[in-house]
């Protein structure tokens, strides 16, 4: 690596002369404000001089040929893009605001924009100094080359068009205000010998473009993993079949029609307690699947590494695959992780959709660390596959995936409500992608009338009695509910849509009188039990929330404006089970009420969640 302080003459007018935007660059995305930053420093260029960022600059030993035959160096932008592109399209927009081309813009146009192949190229010949990503391709060399070579003009509207003619556009309309003088002075502070740039060469062999990047540019966009993996994946394809055009099409298809129309794949997200963009963690996963053996830290750390180790020796077909299973793999990531968790308030869920209940419950439980293992089910239960229209259907009635599937719940949930850690959920999703499910228990003792599962079976009644976190609650509450619908109901689908409610309220003292044989005490830790919430699809009025029970069950009812009680709720059977015991006569609500009815719960979570059972099921 060699780092130096340059110009812009130094970077664009020296070797290599080809500067080529690879592969895993995305397109040009500067906007406006970037635009007239860049502007307002050009026009204060003397009175205060700027740092305008680094270019880091990799070799390569091939070199490009023009059309005649004639060979010149190359280098690949590692960084700089967004800027060098903007100055580019900056250049050409003086160029075309003078009208009257004086050899200063004759000069900018083929030291700056163009180079000459050869020695004695006529100026015809010449090339283009950046060669863009095939994304954004087309458009910039329209820009730049057209008025050149003839006599043609450049319309464009600043509305239209992409990103690159908006920005040719922006610059064009700004200096309609500008004398010729002023653009020559622009020009000058542009292509001077003022050291403005930090240059980082980078060697062919320099594969941790990554860690350069982030040291040196750390205010600049965030260089993804993503695109290194992306670069290395097709650079090597091309390299083994020689067929640039085939590649290319292979990366429009499987990689560009997924990752750079859906800008979703670039927001970062929290997964367990890494911070990452969703594409780098559908990467992540993949490596998880298809490399179970490898260090979890290489994986988490140097995942860039980890492909390129693990991808030297493959062929044509093994590549292919690999990029074709990577467009499979976020298909099914974003129908139903992203795209599920987006929509989740509006969908209902059924008592034998156990695909869909996990995914629930691992989202509300923000537990990500076992989504390796969830897309390569169901990868595995793909029915309909179509990359054009990017459509993915997996079989979610399949009965091995949903008893896997069960199994994982019943771990996440009973551990989740004896407040276990999940630091080592990514360990233990490793385990299960190497040797099975039953993996999850791998650490249990199972033998004996008080193995590992009896005593936290114990646990989990125990913390029914003090779980502090309403979405815990509401979630327990909600499957146990969905245990009780089948497809004789009219009703046989529930949305996660409900509120807890506390029946004996937590400011009770008003209206809930203590028995002389309890302390404040232990009504306090009656209240919090799980016997003692129910779910509502609305809370309850205001007035009616710490009111006492025979108001909270019947309601308010004046002439006037009725305040809707429990009686006017019972939508849900586990809400009914309730006021069906108050309208047989039953109408106390206090410590024993909740404490049965907490044992009765704890009794129907065990039975839901049978550890013991469910790995039976899965041929433990």
């Amino acid at each position: 690596m060699v780092a130096k302080e340059a110009s812009l003459k130094d970077i664009i007018e020296s070797e290599p002369h080809r500067l080529e935007i690879p592969f895993f660059q995305r397109r040009y995305v500067w906007k406006e404000e970037n635009w007239q930053e860049l502007l307002e420093a050009l026009e204060h260029f003397k009175e205060e001089k700027v740092f305008w960022g680094s270019v880091i600059i990799k070799l390569s030993t091939e070199k490009e040929d023009d059309s005649l035959g004639h060979c010149f160096s190359k280098g690949y932008v590692i960084d700089g893009q967004q800027r060098l592109t903007t100055i580019a399209l900056l250049t050409k927009a003086i160029y075309d605001s003078v009208e009257e081309k004086e050899d200063w813009c004759q000069r900018v146009a083929y030291n700056d924009l163009f180079f000459p192949p050869y020695t004695s190229a006529p100026r015809e010949k010449f090339e283009l100094i950046i060669k863009h990503s095939r994304i954004d391709r087309e458009e910039y060399e329209h820009i730049v080359k057209t008025g050149i070579f003839d006599d043609e003009k450049v319309e464009v509207e600043q509305d239209s068009g992409g990103q690159i003619s908006r920005c040719y556009a922006y610059f064009k309309n700004k200096f309609k205000e500008k004398t010729k003088e002023e653009l020559t002075t622009m020009i000058d502070n542009l292509y001077g010998d003022e050291k403005v740039f930090v240059q980082i060469i980078l060697d062919e062999k320099d594969v941790n473009e990554q860690a350069i990047f982030d040291s040196i540019n750390r205010a600049g966009q965030k260089l993804f993993t993503s695109d290194i993996i992306k670069n290395n994946l097709f650079k090597k394809l091309m390299y083994v079949t020689n067929d640039n055009d085939r590649v290319c099409k292979l990366c429009d298809k499987y990689w560009d029609n997924i990752f750079w129309v859906d800008e979703f794949w670039d927001e970062k997200r929290r997964f367990g307690n890494i911070g990452k963009s969703h594409l780098d963690f559908l990467l992540y996963s993949v490596a998880c699947i298809k490399w179970p053996d490898e260090s979890l830290q290489n994986i988490n750390e140097k995942l860039e590494n980890v492909f390129e180790r693990k991808t030297e020796c493959f062929g044509e077909e093994e590549l292919t695959e690999l990029i074709m299973d990577i467009s499979k793999y976020a298909l099914i990531y974003k129908k139903y992780i992203y795209e599920f968790g987006e929509n989740m308030e509006e969908i209902a869920f059924g008592k034998e959709e156990h695909v869909n209940r996990l995914l629930l419950i691992m989202d509300k439980f923000k537990i990500q660390m076992f989504y390796p293992y969830i897309l390569k089910k169901l990868y595995e239960n793909i029915t309909e596959y179509d990359v054009d229209h990017k459509q993915v259907v997996c079989n979610l009635s399949d009965d091995n995936l949903n008893r896997e599937m069960k199994l994982l719940e019943a771990y996440i949930v009973r551990r989740r409500i004896c407040s276990a850690s999940t630091s080592g959920y990514s360990k233990k999703c490793m385990e299960v992608l190497k040797r099975g499910i039953s993996q999850l228990y791998s650490d249990y003792d199972l033998e004996g009338d008080n193995n590992d599962v009896i005593k936290e079976n114990r646990a989990v009644k125990e913390a029914l009695k003090n779980i502090g976190k309403t979405e815990v609650i509401k979630m327990i509450l909600f499957c146990i509910e969905l245990t009780r619908w089948d497809e004789k109901d009219d009703m046989g689908r529930l949305s996660f849509n409900y509120q807890v409610e506390h029946i004996m309220p937590q400011k009770w003292k008003e209206h809930w009188k203590l028995a002389s044989n309890r302390s404040e005490d232990e009504r306090n830790l009656a209240v919090k039990q799980i016997g003692n919430m129910i779910l509502l699809s609305q809370k309850l009025n205001g007035h009616l929330q710490n009111s006492e029970y025979k108001i909270k069950m019947e309601g308010v009812h004046d002439g006037k404006k009725v305040k809707e009680g429990y009686r006017d709720r019972t939508q849900l059977k586990m809400t009914k089970e309730i006021v069906d015991q108050y309208n047989a006569g039953d109408q106390s609500w206090d410590e024993e009420h909740i404490e049965r009815r907490t044992d009765s719960i704890g009794e129907e979570v065990i039975k839901h969640w049978d550890v013991t059972k469910l790995l039976e099921e899965v041929g433990k």
